[in-house]
Order: C-alpha cells, then structure tokens, then sequence
C-alpha cells in the first residue's frame, strides 16, 4: 500500500495483480494503471521532469523518443485531469442551511419497527414514497414515537434527505440512485449504531449468508441477483439485504437490513413454487420502472447475529439458454467490475482500508440459466 501526500496530488494506491489500483482524492476517481503507464505517473508524482522520465523509458522500451514523449505527455494530462477537483466523479450539490429548516408538503409519512428500531418517513412525494415504502410496508407499524426520522423531499429542483431536522444530503433527480443508497447506509447506522464516517463502502448489491459468513451479488437491475437470492432464501441462507449493503470499515462485516426483495415479472415462474404467496401480492410500479412485487424477508426478529464477514463477492447473470459458468475472477477485472456499483467513503485512510479489505476477499463470476445450477455453485462455495 502506498499512500501520495503532497501540495499537488492525494492518492492511494495498491498493487492488484499486475496492474496497480489509484485513487484520486480531488477527483474521487479509481484508475487501474498498467506498466508503462504507472511508472510514468509513479515518477511524475515525484516530481521527475518529463525529460526524464522519457530518458528512463527509454532505456527499457523499444521505441523511438518522439513516440515515447507523446505518450508521457498523454499521461500527465491525464493524470492531471484524474488530480482537478472539477473532474469529480460524483459531486453533491452543496447544502445549505435553509435546508434543515424548511417547510415541504407533506404527502404522507409512515411509521417502521425494524429490527428494536423504531423509524419515522416523512415523503413529500407519491414518488420518494415510491422509492422507499413498497420495500419497507410489511415493517408498518401504527406505533409513533420520537425516535428517528427520515425526511425525503424536494427543494429548489434537488431531492433533499433530511434526518432528525437535520439536511444529511442533497441529489440532483438523476442520481435518486444515490438518494436510496445514503438513505439506506443511514438506516444501518440507525440500527447498529455505526457513524457515517465508520461505513468504508456501501455496495448496490444482494447479500446472502449461511450463519457464519456473507457472500455478496453486485449487479445492475436485471442480473438476476435478487431471484437467486430468493431462492437461496428458500433454500435455507439468510437474505441480508436486497439492494444496498454496507461495510464497516472496522471489522469488515456486512449487515443485515429486512427490506423486502424485488421480484420481476420474469422471475414469478421460477419462484412461485417456493412463494406461492407471490401469486397474490400485487404487481406495483417501482422508482425504476420496472413491474415487481415486493417479497418480504425473513430477518427482522430480534437476536439474530447482526453481520458477518465478508466470504466473497460473486457477480451474477442470468442468461436463458447460454452455458453454466462459475469460475474464479482475476482482482484486476473485480475492481473494475465492482467499483460502478460501489461507493467508497473518500477518505484516505479509509480508501487504504478498501484496498487492504478488497485484496483479502475472493471473486467469482456466476453464469446461469438452470437455478439449481447456481443454488449448488453457491452452496459448495459456502463450504470452502
């Protein structure tokens, strides 16, 4: 692990295979370099003229000096792209502190009882409620207390999170994505009393556990890791969480989170044997669009072990009519494959603890169109 920690470049790195993993503190940016590419930006961070860093290669590379000035040149501007703040990969609009303060219309507020937590949603719209409330309905209770409460709003053309009075954060409509993933690393917090600054990576993601550890499915809608995590349920494993998952960067653990998971039109046929109460749940429109019914899980009694190290991360794609595949992934293409669906607190430290948490966890990559295919893939990995 190498950390850079000048006047002009932030950065974290770490060799992952051959290549060897950056990030970039101004822009937030993850960048795999392969050689020649790295040495020519491990030199230019120290400070190396580019005369001399094209002597160097030079002496190791087989091309003509012009050739390797344009290339060392294409890199520092790249490198120098990667180290602008302006450059950011995601930027939240700056929060302002009328937001803690003002008024919004009302368009309902629900009251939750997860895990010994008692919840408080106040939406502001049919929409924001959409985008919580058919996970979180069987968790309804009629009880109201002064516990916690979550506000979820619109203001000045931004989609605004407000807890306890308090604006945590503020999205503009396209990135709502990142609205239901702070909300939920919020909700986490809540129930294991973990701070904000204490979740190294929240993860769009399935997670599934046998009572000693977790695996987790990071995928995009559609991939089929929310059907194969019902029916590891039915078989069994405890689902943890259907869509976000959140680690602490002090153990290393994943939690448990009791929202309901998200069933597709597609996927009745295939786990209506194992739910035949799906049948009579009504199809609802979800924030994405999508056709679904929401299927409960069974994991919010009181007692149950709250989180579990992480055994390995699987990626997962259903393919109708295409070959099984269950093989072991190379660290540089999981990175790559990971990190679109990852949020990393952008600390140094905590970056560092990402990378270090990263390089001890196994990677698969899981192709299936037979269930009972991908049910024994996952089974005989738990047992590893």
């Amino acid at each position: 692990m190498k950390r850079t920690n000048n006047d002009d470049v932030i950065t974290v790195s770490k060799k992952i295979g051959e290549s060897t993993a950056v990030w970039f503190a101004a822009s937030r940016s993850f960048v795999l370099f392969e050689e020649p590419a790295w040495e020519v930006f491990d030199k230019y961070i120290h400070d190396l003229t580019v005369p001399e860093i094209v002597e160097y290669l030079s002496l190791s590379y087989n091309l003509s000096e012009e050739e390797i000035k344009q290339f060392v040149n294409d890199i520092i501007t790249w490198v120098d792209q990667l180290n602008d703040a302006a450059n950011e990969v995601y930027h939240s609009p700056k929060l302002r502190i009328e937001f803690d303060e003002c008024a919004f219309p009302l368009f309902s507020e629900k009251h939750y009882l997860i895990g010994n937590q008692f919840i408080s949603f106040r939406y502001g719209s049919d929409w924001l409620m959409n985008c919580f409330h058919p996970t979180m309905a069987h968790l309804e209770t009629n009880i109201q207390t002064n516990g916690h409460l979550f506000e979820v709003f619109e203001a000045d053309d931004l989609l605004i999170f407000r807890y306890n009075r308090k604006a945590v954060e503020a999205f503009v409509f396209e990135n709502s994505h990142f609205l239901r993933g702070a909300v939920s690393q919020k909700l986490f917090g809540v129930l294991y009393n973990v701070a904000d600054k204490d979740w190294m990576v929240t993860l769009h993601s399935a997670a599934v556990s046998d009572g000693n550890s977790a695996i987790i499915f990071p995928a995009k809608a559609g991939s089929g890791k929310s059907t194969l995590s019902a029916l590891l349920q039915a078989h069994g494993f405890t689902v943890l969480s259907d869509d976000f998952n959140a680690i602490n960067r002090n153990n290393g653990f994943v939690y448990r989170l009791p929202l309901a998971i998200s069933v597709k039109e597609g996927s009745l046929n295939t786990l209506a044997p194992f739910y035949p109460e799906l049948t009579g749940i009504v199809p609802e429109k979800a924030a994405t669009g999508k056709i679904v019914r929401h299927l409960p899980v069974a994991n919010n009694k009181t007692g149950l072990t709250a989180a579990f190290p992480v055994k390995a991360f699987v990626f997962v794609k259903y393919l109708e009519s295409e070959p099984f595949v269950f093989k072991e992934v190379e660290k540089r293409e999981a990175i790559q494959s990971l990190l679109p669906e990852t949020w990393v607190n952008p600390d140094p430290k905590n970056v560092a603890k990402f990378f270090d948490w990263f390089d001890e966890i196994a990677f698969y990559r899981l192709q299936y169109a037979n269930y009972e295919d991908a049910l024994n893939a996952i089974e005989l990995l738990f047992k590893k």
